[in-house]
């Protein structure tokens, strides 16, 4: 029994593509990357929102790539990336790419 709970949590594990993914809930922020400039106040640099949205895990819609983040913000030089992950179970889940720099 044990080893079909680790095949089966395993499985769930490898298939889902979230970074913070919570079994039935999840409402997680997190950073993708750091360009390695010192930034003091992420209020004082251009902001650019990027989306997706999953219905069911069948069908997903937008946009969420990091370049279309920086066009929507006008930002040329990225400073600083950040994701917002929010799901419910497998109904629905969004992601939303938020772009910081000049």
């Amino acid at each position: 029994m044990k080893k079909i709970l680790a095949v089966i949590a395993m499985s769930f594990m490898l298939t889902t593509q979230a970074n913070a993914m919570g079994m039935f809930y999840t409402d997680a922020h997190y950073p993708v990357t750091a360009t390695g400039a010192k930034v003091q106040d992420l209020q004082g640099l251009k902001q650019g929102i990027a989306n997706t949205n999953n219905v069911l895990f069948l069908v997903e819609t937008g946009d969420a790539s990091i370049d279309t983040a920086a066009k929507n913000g006008g930002i040329k030089k990225i400073s600083y990336i950040d994701v917002h992950e929010k799901s419910v179970f497998i109904f629905w889940k969004g992601v939303t790419v938020t772009v910081y720099g000049e």
